[in-house]
């Protein structure tokens, strides 16, 4: 608990005084991370000055919920983790309630309760809250003993793009630097068990200690700059607009035990991600808002360690939730028994109409009827709006997009869309990401609820189209290598028990391509294409993805 006597220590402690604290001016930093651009994994962590910053001494306990809320935002920082210190049990119940309908659990843990001069009476302690499942919790008691307040660690296992991880919010002892140490050491090795287990650890918070003290060298992992003796990266630890120049040089070092200030001029809150799990950090923290709290916010992201670009050749499944964000899952082991985990792959795609992959770019139509090509990152996969291009406009006409590949027999990439009245127009492909004007080559699709793209699937060696009509039989059109096609032929019927179909390529590795079916439970079905218009019989790859969601 920081009461007015020992939230003044505390201040004594980093060497500054509250009034510098609440003067530091916002100013735009060169390092930012914006949310467009940011990896795919992300974090907060906010002392939120619940018991000391109240209402009566200026602060504003509604923007408080409603600063922490927005970080959650589909069109703002999209946070799969909150993590909050210093916050009151009714400030953590107001942001858990707006939160949940967005998928969000928390857990709330009090170091003190029932004090009049503490929230009103209300409980007082720490806070995690996170998007999706949890399968377990634990309080991590880390008092050393001579603390005049318990230290408790709220910890949530949880889901991260279906990847089990333990988040924990931090509060270390800000009086005594001795039990700060003990305590730092108890959290590590405990974190350190759960990493050796196999799952990934968050940990975030109010560390009550600058980069190089010696309660935090038990976090760092030793290939930082002056390293550490833990296991972790710190999510602003690549930030070189704030590296010690007594200790790091920002031409030549990469990662330094330093970072950008965040109470007063120091830097005691911290995002700490697993080295083993983690990779490409990125670490922000936002201008001091003097009617929240005297701390500010602190911002992370990551990529998983195992997520990377998707190799052209490959088979894969795309995936967009419901919040418009979008995961990628790789083929399996080469049996076509199961998909890789999930890599989140880019957010705020929910404005698209329509959506295919073209090789490992993807292809966009917004609901003006602009056509977007978006460029995967070459170090992670993913995609942002800093890496696409206007590629045509007017596909607001089209209800269907398929990107076949070289339909016209060119060596080049092509486009099929199918109007309103069941026309299909190609698009032949420049081989610089444009196409030229389009040219009618059928009428009378709109008899297809699904259409697909699927690539060779007949193993003549020229891209074919496939459609299901409203009965649930599915057609082979195989394509004449010149931008048309042979007359249908049946491959399968009872097709209608999937609510979508997709045509991931080679999904099992045996150089044929391959299709995938949802049923109505959420269930991925593999079809094994066999290279000569036909299939396996169909196996279970997955299940979770929810009818209405768009698969690609």
């Amino acid at each position: 608990m920081r009461t007015i006597k020992s939230l003044l220590a505390k201040l004594s402690s980093v060497g500054v005084a509250l009034a510098g604290a609440v003067a530091l001016a916002p100013s735009a930093q060169a390092d930012t991370v914006s949310a467009g651009t940011a990896p795919p994994l992300r974090f907060i962590s906010y002392n939120i000055c619940g018991n000391v910053c109240s209402d009566g001494k200026g602060y504003d306990n509604q923007r408080r919920v409603d600063t922490v809320v927005d970080e959650a935002a589909d069109s703002g920082w999209n946070a799969d983790q909150i993590h909050l210190q210093e916050v009151c049990r009714s400030q953590y119940d107001k942001i858990l309630t707006r939160l949940a309908p967005k998928g969000f659990r928390g857990l709330f843990t009090a170091t003190l309760s029932g004090r009049s001069d503490i929230c009103d009476g209300d409980d007082y302690g720490a806070a995690v809250l996170v998007k999706g499942s949890v399968v377990d919790t634990k309080v991590l008691d880390l008092t050393v003993g001579g603390e005049n307040e318990p230290i408790k660690v709220p910890c949530v296992k949880n889901y991260i793009q279906s990847r089990v991880n333990w988040a924990c919010s931090v509060h270390l002892y800000w009086n005594e630097a001795s039990y700060r140490e003990a305590e730092a050491r108890a959290l590590a090795a405990q974190a350190e068990q759960w990493e050796d287990s196999g799952v990934p650890v968050v940990l975030a918070g109010d560390f009550n200690g600058t980069p190089r003290s010696a309660a935090l060298s038990s976090f760092y992992d030793p290939s930082v700059v002056d390293g550490g003796r833990g296991s972790f990266i710190e999510a602003d630890d690549t930030d070189r607009d704030h590296f010690d120049p007594a200790v790091c040089a920002p031409a030549t070092d990469t990662r330094c035990r330093s970072g950008e200030p965040t109470f007063g001029t120091k830097k005691i809150d911290y995002i700490f991600l697993g080295s083993r799990h983690f990779k490409g950090a990125k670490g922000d923290v936002l201008p001091l808002d003097t009617a929240v709290s005297d701390h500010r916010l602190v911002r992370g992201a990551a990529f998983w360690s195992d997520c990377g670009p998707a190799a052209p050749a490959s088979g894969s499944v795309i995936r967009r939730d419901s919040h418009g964000v979008l995961y990628r899952y790789a083929g399996g082991s080469g049996t076509g028994s199961e998909l890789g985990k999930a890599c989140k792959v880019g957010v705020g795609w929910s404005s698209m109409r329509l959506v295919d992959l073209d090789g490992t770019d993807l292809l966009a139509v917004d609901g003006n009827g602009d056509l977007w090509r978006y460029t995967a990152d070459t170090a992670s996969g993913s995609y942002s709006g800093s890496a696409r291009t206007k590629v045509d406009t007017g596909w607001q006409t089209y209800d269907v997009l398929l990107a076949p590949g070289d339909f016209s027999g060119d060596g080049r990439a092509d486009l099929i869309g199918r109007d309103g009245a069941g026309d299909l127009w190609l698009y032949k492909g420049d081989g610089k990401g444009y196409y030229s004007p389009r040219t009618k080559i059928g009428h009378g699709w709109q008899t297809y609820d699904v259409l697909l793209a699927p690539g060779d699937f007949s193993g003549d060696g020229r891209a074919d189209l496939i459609g299901r009509d409203g009965a649930g039989d599915l057609w082979l059109y195989k394509g004449d290598g010149k931008g048309y096609y042979s007359p249908r032929t049946k491959i399968g019927h009872g097709w209608q028990t999937y609510s979508a179909l997709v045509a991931p390529g080679d999904l099992d590795g045996d150089s044929k391509v391959d299709l995938v079916g949802r049923d109505g439970a959420g269930e991925l079905w593999f079809y094994a294409g066999d290279g000569a218009s036909g299939y396996a019989p169909r196996t279970k790859i997955g299940y979770g993805y929810p009818a209405g969601e768009l698969i690609f």
